[in-house]
C-alpha cells in the first residue's frame, strides 16, 4: 500500500512538474533598443565650456589649454584659474561628448510643446566649442515629473529626448559650487 501511495504522488508531481513546464514557460525577453545618443563628439575636440543656469542668472566657462605635464582645463576668466583636478578629472569633459537618452519622446515638437517641456525658458544652456570651431548649443528643460530625467532637445532639430537627471546635476554643480582648485602649499 505504502509503495502504490509514493508511486501515485510521484506520477501526480510528474504530470504536474510537465503541465508547468509546457504552459508556463516564459516569453523571451524583449528587445533592449540601443542607446542612442544626442550628440557624440570625441574626447579632447571640446575647447571651451559654458554652463548657464538662465532662471538663476548664473554661469561658468572653462577652457583647454595644453600645457606640458598640466591638467589642460581652466576657468575662462582673466587669471585663467585652475580647476579642481579630483572634482573635474575627465568626468565633466566624458559628460559633455553625448549623453545617452532614455528615450526620444517628441519628434519634430511645435514651440508650444517645447515650451512645456521648459525648453522656451529653459534651466541649462550648454555651449560647446569644438576644436574645429564649430560651436554647439544645448538645451536642458524642465525636470519630468517622474523626477528621474530632464528633457533635452537634440541639436539642431526640435526633437525632444530625456536624459537622467544625474547628468543635469553634475554639469549644474560646475555652475553652483565652482571646482576651483585649492590653495597651493607654496
Amino acid at each position: 500500500m505504502r509503495l502504490r501511495s509514493i508511486l501515485v504522488l510521484l506520477a501526480i508531481l510528474l504530470a504536474l512538474g510537465g503541465y508547468f513546464y509546457l504552459f508556463n514557460t516564459s516569453e523571451p525577453p524583449p528587445k533592449v533598443e540601443p542607446r542612442v545618443f544626442l550628440w557624440d563628439i570625441k574626447m579632447g575636440e571640446i575647447q571651451h565650456i559654458e554652463i548657464r543656469l538662465p532662471r538663476e542668472n548664473m554661469s561658468e566657462s572653462f577652457i583647454r589649454i595644453k600645457e606640458e605635464g598640466k591638467f589642460p582645463w581652466y576657468f575662462d576668466d582673466p587669471q585663467r584659474s585652475e580647476v579642481d583636478v579630483a572634482r573635474w578629472g575627465g568626468g565633466i569633459e566624458l559628460l559633455l561628448t553625448g549623453p545617452g537618452t532614455e528615450r526620444v519622446i517628441a519628434r519634430n515638437a511645435t514651440e508650444e510643446k517645447l515650451a512645456e517641456f521648459g525648453l522656451a525658458q529653459p534651466q541649462m544652456e550648454i555651449i560647446l566649442t569644438l576644436e574645429d570651431g564649430d560651436i554647439l548649443n544645448i538645451t536642458v528643460g524642465d525636470r519630468t515629473p517622474d523626477g528621474n530625467t530632464y528633457y533635452v532637445q537634440a541639436l539642431d532639430s526640435n526633437d525632444v529626448a530625456l536624459v537622467d537627471y544625474t547628468w543635469y546635476e553634475v554639469l549644474e554643480r560646475q555652475v553652483k559650487e565652482p571646482p576651483y582648485a585649492p590653495p597651493s602649499a607654496d
